[in-house]
């Protein structure tokens, strides 16, 4: 019983790759699998500590050692190799109804067996031990021994089935919106909007983009002509690079087209840090700060640049299971005229119907101190829009 103690894992894992079926004389092909996923087929013609001699086409024998091996199967059995420290630990599955192949077994060293065949029984599960060779009749005779006592207890053999590896979790997730209005009678009208967002939140850094697009119209009664009321584009992309789970630096560009203003395009390019002072599953709220870059173009040629500064603060808030409150504040002051600065700020409130189908209602103010020449300082835009979430 001593003896069998010490020896018992590899005496088990000798018969399972030398013995043959009882009463068959036939060899059956041999078929390792490495950590890596490649197959090594053949017959194993010799096992150690440290190595399994498999010997291939014409007399060719390789070698693969046990830190590198994940699945040996023959027939109707599979043995899983797993490592305890410095030692090997065999789990032997077995199927009577057909054969199993390592190739289609998608199992890996670090699995638990408990996770993969949480209803099955595993017939043999040697302990951790370095092992050394025995005589291949002594390992039929106990092999043999441990199936029947298995096979007298009633325990279930496990079937090998495949298990794919779980795909990795989603970090992405984006939206796009869009709304119409149209009125006809004393005062027509057609007013349309497209917005959309993305964002791409990883472990070390996180990505966002979203863009806006709104378009109106209003009919003249008295020359039934078209004139343009709104016709206004603007995107913002931006990365953030996390040092912490709180702290963070980042890039944020931002660009902007506005015919009513006579804004061919205005960017505004702003590096940083920033802090989340709040980062809860339902609340989050940060702020950041840095300098920026504003080049402004207008018609007639006419551009402006300036160095400033820029601060921004941002809050999510979901009020309930299916309903969000967002806010983002944004403030860009030049750093040679301290009349000139802007202020980009919005609310707004968004209510997922189903996982895809959402409502959207939004209220965006933008205030510009130093307006071109003729313009109002503040823009306010109301937006309700109807959006599918992916």
């Amino acid at each position: 019983m001593k003896r069998k103690s010490i020896y018992g894992s590899i005496i088990l894992l000798i018969f399972l790759l030398w013995s043959c079926p009882m009463g068959m004389d036939k060899v059956y092909s041999d078929e390792i699998k490495t950590i890596d996923g490649s197959i090594v087929a053949g017959e194993v013609v010799e096992v150690n500590e440290e190595y399994l001699s498999v010997k291939q086409g014409q007399g060719q024998v390789i070698s693969v050692p046990w830190h590198n091996t994940s699945l040996i199967s023959r027939e109707k059995e599979i043995i899983i190799v797993t490592r305890e420290g410095n030692k090997n630990k065999f789990s032997i599955l077995t199927n009577p109804s057909m054969n199993m192949s390592a190739k289609d077994t998608n199992l890996r060293i670090t699995d638990k067996l408990s996770d993969i065949f949480p209803s099955e029984k595993i017939v043999a599960s040697a302990p951790a031990t370095q092992g050394t060779e025995q005589p291949v009749e002594e390992a039929k005779q106990i092999a043999q021994a441990t199936t029947e006592q298995s096979a007298q207890e009633g325990v279930q053999t496990a079937q090998a089935v495949s298990a794919p590896a779980a795909p990795p979790p989603k970090t992405w997730k984006g939206n796009v919106d869009a709304g119409a209005n149209i009125k006809d009678g004393n005062t027509e009208s057609t007013t349309t909007h497209v917005k959309g967002a993305f964002s791409n939140e990883r472990k070390r850094d996180n990505i966002y983009f979203n863009a806006l697009i709104m378009y109106e119209t209003v009919t003249n009664q008295a020359t039934d002509e078209d004139q343009e009321t709104v016709n206004e584009q603007r995107a913002t992309g931006k990365y953030e690079y996390k040092h912490t789970p709180r702290l963070y630096s980042f890039f944020n560009q931002y660009f902007e087209h506005d015919e009513l203003e006579s804004l061919n395009y205005r960017s505004i390019s702003s590096p940083g840090a920033g802090y989340r002072l709040i980062d809860k599953e339902r609340l989050k709220y940060k702020t950041e700060a840095g300098p920026a870059y504003t080049y402004e173009r207008f018609h007639g040629d006419i551009t402006d640049e300036f160095l400033g500064i820029r601060i921004g603060q941002y809050l999510d808030w979901i009020i309930w299971t299916n309903t969000k409150f967002y806010a983002k504040s944004e403030y860009v002051q030049s750093v040679e005229d301290t009349n000139d600065w802007r202020i980009d700020s919005g609310v707004g409130v968004r209510h997922n119907l189903t996982k895809s189908i959402a409502l959207n209602l939004e209220f965006l103010d933008q205030y510009d101190n130093t307006p071109a020449e003729g313009k109002e300082k503040e823009d306010t835009t109301l937006i309700g829009s109807i959006g599918y979430n992916f």
